[in-house]
């Protein structure tokens, strides 16, 4: 069934929505998020029901669609409700520490070829308590469950933020996987990650997804599958897969950073193949990484995806790419036979 013609109002948002698109494209991109982020305040679109045919029984509960904002996009939790309004069944907010972060240097964000961006950010937030306190205000008024990405250097760090949101959003997202993380990779040993899933367990309110880097790296790729399968064999709900590909980019005050966007997406095909491979249906997956387009959701749910991410898309395909993706993936499934997104699931 082919996706109902676009509306005057509909028309008169997405065509405002490419204007400032063009005009934010001028900026530097930390600034141009910024911006983006002030004028959505102001001129929020009005949000549209997507298709029923992409509703899907997901992690979180039904979603529709089952397409989220990946972490690092609102930092703060403070403008969670603004995002959703740009059709995304789901936001993650953060990352978030326990104690706020300025982040690196700028440059720490740029631009790359082949519709690519390499951050440096060094997770900036306002720490935990402030973030709560945010999102105690805001994600009521969003209207699709928020996601709290949560960070830390060890176990307590992790298990002091997971605590301090309780109650606050549906859902969090562990994650352990970003470049800018100070002995990260020590978490990811067997030993200390048993202790940090132990603990996430005994105190476990609410659902829980562990974010993992690609698997680029030989000596890192054992560990993280095996955290893995301790994550899904210990009764956790999902694997978010994948993060940023760290990368050299002298543009960048750090001199590295983490790769999103296009060139990521084989990386999270690769990856989601493994996951899919050791979780065995036991748990869910969200795809993220190099997402542009219906094509490349579909690709993933049929992969094995529950829900699928964006983030850098945003950026290239201006701040409607949420609804542009569900129109095209509506098609998608049109040209397949199929009336509904569940039928082509795996």
């Amino acid at each position: 069934m082919e996706p109902p013609e676009t509306s005057i109002p509909e028309l008169s948002t997405l065509l405002l929505a490419q204007a400032t698109h063009r005009l934010l494209k001028l900026l530097p991109p930390e600034e141009a998020h910024s911006v983006g982020l002030r004028l959505l305040r102001y001129a929020r679109p009005s949000r549209l029901g997507p298709p029923d045919s992409l509703a899907l029984k997901t992690w979180l509960g039904e979603l529709q669609p089952p397409i989220g904002l990946a972490a690092g996009f609102d930092k703060t939790g403070a403008c969670v409700a603004e995002l959703a309004s740009l059709g995304f069944g789901y936001i993650v907010a953060g990352s978030v520490t326990l104690r706020p972060r300025s982040g690196n240097r700028k440059p720490r964000i740029v631009r790359r070829r082949g519709e690519a961006l390499v951050n440096a950010m060094g997770l900036p937030n306002p720490g935990v308590e402030a973030f709560s306190t945010n999102l105690v205000g805001t994600a009521p008024s969003a209207g699709v469950p928020v996601v709290a990405s949560i960070a830390g250097s060890n176990p307590e760090e992790i298990l002091r933020c997971y605590e301090r949101l309780r109650g606050v959003v549906s859902a969090v997202e562990v994650n352990l996987s970003s470049p800018s993380l100070e002995d990260a990779q020590r978490i990811w040993s067997e030993p200390e990650f048993k202790i940090l899933v132990d603990w996430l367990d005994s105190s476990k309110w609410c659902p829980l997804a562990l974010k993992i880097p690609p698997l680029a790296r030989e000596d890192l790729r054992k560990l993280v599958l095996r955290a893995v399968e301790v994550w899904a064999d210990n009764g956790m709900d999902c694997i978010t897969a994948v993060n940023t590909l760290p990368v050299k980019e002298e543009r960048l005050s750090t001199g590295f950073g983490g790769l999103s966007g296009r060139p990521l997406n084989p990386y999270m095909v690769e990856t989601l193949k493994e996951v899919r491979r050791i979780v065995d249906g036991g748990c869910a997956i969200n795809a993220v990484g190099g997402i542009f387009t219906g094509d490349d959701a579909i690709r993933a749910f049929r992969l094995g995806a529950s829900t699928v991410q964006i983030y850098t898309a945003l950026a290239y395909r201006g701040p409607l790419a949420a609804r542009k993706i569900v129109t095209e993936m509506s098609r998608a499934l049109a040209r397949m036979g199929a009336h509904r997104l569940e039928e082509i699931l795996p």
